[in-house]
């Protein structure tokens, strides 16, 4: 970075590198490293951060003016500016009042509780059992996600449902075994002319079609949509078709219409309990200074880690069955936001910016990747997911989760040493000599850092409050890096090429390209 307060940050770094990690977590101030906000807490004491680290970080929020940016994302302000669009997912919770944007939004939201009310109670004329969401992207991570980690706060119906391969057997595989009569199909697409949602809103109308009979069809059939003209032609009525507002980008979108699906399934109660948990949140990342702001915080030692100390990548570990697609959701959320170059001037480039972020239930990589993580010679962050309440009742189980994760990052930390593990082999009786020749395939070196978030529970307010953690750790690394994080110009390029390849693949002229694209429209083309 070309920041002034960045040559601290670097002299930082250098200071701590000549100290392991294990002194560092060794840490007298530990509390300080315990930071806490609504339903959650973020322990970093086994980060290699200190008072010192953090300090200068705040010089870089400083000369960011992350709190001015913060208060103009809250104010309603324009902060995509490449779209010139302020960010208002966060209204969608109910923090907006006031903002005329936000009022808008207050209304549509009205219509599609009101919906959700109807639909679930028998009011479109069928019982909906089961909800087809169909779409991709933010329109499809975030709702699977949610119906994941809350749908054990439901009754038995209706069931959700979720289709976004433009591969038809992703289609096929979903509506096995599903009654057209009682089935509700909800597509999710700002354009409506997404090819993936395309293709699977066009299968599932035909789907519909061939059960049900054109006219009945049609009265299964709803969207959330920007183009209300497609929704219709597609055969959803207009009272059945919900808008998205284009000052809430796709990835942010679960609290709006985005989420219509999960409104009906879990009920207004739940819903409102979920927006509730995310607003409070809002209200900590909005109102408190950044030294205790722990969203501000998470980004201030994000962009630390994965730049200063330039880690590529950070693995997410959910010790919890029902947080099993937060990695998911997160690759987007953070990837697409900050997976960006422009930076502190025109043309510049930073070394690292967004991380890498993959991650798997925390239980299921022990038996894969997590080896890697101990042994392995490719550095990664690593962050724990977990709650107070994981096991569904049953305090055992439950008891096995949390010590797993709480044994993997103290691993991570402590390591073994030949000479641990070679009296752990003489205990056991083994030969000396073998012994001796084992352990040294048994070294671990340690010194690997974890960051582990710990959630009172599974609540509805709790899964609120994480995901909205994770959207406002995200903006703020944005602003550190200096960079857009509602912006995806990347994403769009592609959309635009496969339309052009669709079309080269069809018979079009494919006009001037690489030699190896021409070669496999070509090859496209014999398929016929």
């Amino acid at each position: 970075m070309t920041l002034a307060s960045w040559k601290r940050v670097e002299a930082e770094y250098a200071r701590l590198g000549e100290k392991n990690l294990r002194y560092t977590a060794a840490r007298a101030n530990l509390e300080a490293f315990i930071w806490k906000a609504p339903h959650l807490e973020a322990d970093v004491a086994k980060q290699i951060i200190d008072e010192g680290v953090m300090d200068a970080m705040q010089a870089v929020a400083t000369e960011r003016n992350l709190s001015g940016r913060i208060k103009s994302l809250f104010a309603g302000e324009i902060v995509n500016a490449s779209e010139n669009r302020p960010a208002l997912h966060w209204a969608l919770r109910g923090n907006g009042k006031g903002i005329p944007a936000a009022d808008a939004m207050y209304r549509e939201a009205e219509k599609a509780a009101a919906f959700a009310r109807k639909a679930s109670s028998g009011g479109l004329g069928f019982p909906v059992k089961t909800i087809l969401h169909i779409g991709i992207g933010g329109s499809d991570l975030g709702p699977r996600l949610i119906w994941d980690a809350l749908r054990d706060y439901f009754s038995d119906d209706p069931q959700i449902r979720f289709v976004a391969n433009v591969d038809p057997e992703d289609f096929a595989e979903q509506t096995a075994g599903l009654d057209a009569k009682t089935t509700l199909v909800l597509v999710v697409s700002k354009s409506f002319k997404t090819p993936e949602t395309a293709s699977n809103a066009a299968l599932a109308r035909e789907w519909l079609v061939s059960k049900l009979g054109e006219a009945e069809a049609n009265n299964h059939l709803a969207a959330v949509s920007s183009a209300p003209d497609k929704a219709r032609a597609w055969g959803a009525a207009d009272d059945r078709i919900f808008p998205m507002d284009e000052a809430v980008g796709g990835r942010y979108s679960v609290w709006s219409s985005v989420g219509l699906s999960l409104q009906i399934a879990l009920g207004a109660d739940v819903w409102s309990r979920f927006l509730k948990g995310a607003a409070e949140m809002d209200v900590h990342f909005r109102d408190t200074p950044l030294d205790h702001n722990t969203p501000a915080r998470l980004a201030m030692m994000d962009v630390y880690v994965h730049t200063a100390a330039e880690v590529p990548s950070r693995v997410v570990l959910a010790y919890a069955h029902r947080l099993r697609r937060l990695p998911d959701f997160l690759q987007q959320l953070e990837m697409e936001s900050n997976g960006k170059n422009a930076a502190d001037r025109p043309g510049g480039r930073l070394s690292t910016t967004a991380p890498i972020v993959w991650g798997s239930v925390g239980t299921l990589g022990q038996h894969s990747f997590h080896q890697l993580l101990h042994q392995g010679t490719r550095e990664s962050s690593v962050e724990f997911v977990a709650a107070l309440d994981v096991g569904a009742g049953d305090k055992a189980r439950g008891r096995a989760l949390l010590s797993n994760a709480f044994a993997q990052a103290e691993g991570l930390l402590a390591g073994r040493s030949e000479s641990a593990a070679e009296k752990e082999l003489l205990a056991k009786g083994m030969d000396p000599a073998k012994a001796k020749a084992q352990s040294a395939h048994m070294h671990m070196s340690g010194d690997r850092g974890s960051t582990t978030l710990l959630l009172d529970d599974l609540s509805p307010e709790s899964v609120g409050a994480l995901i909205a953690l994770y959207e406002h750790r995200t903006f703020a690394a944005g602003i550190l890096w200096g960079i857009n994080p509602f912006d995806q110009w990347g994403v769009e390029l592609g959309k635009v090429l496969a339309e052009q390849l669709d079309k080269a693949i069809a018979g079009e002229d494919p006009g001037k390209r690489d030699p190896s694209t021409l070669r496999l429209v070509a090859r496209a083309r014999t398929r016929g």
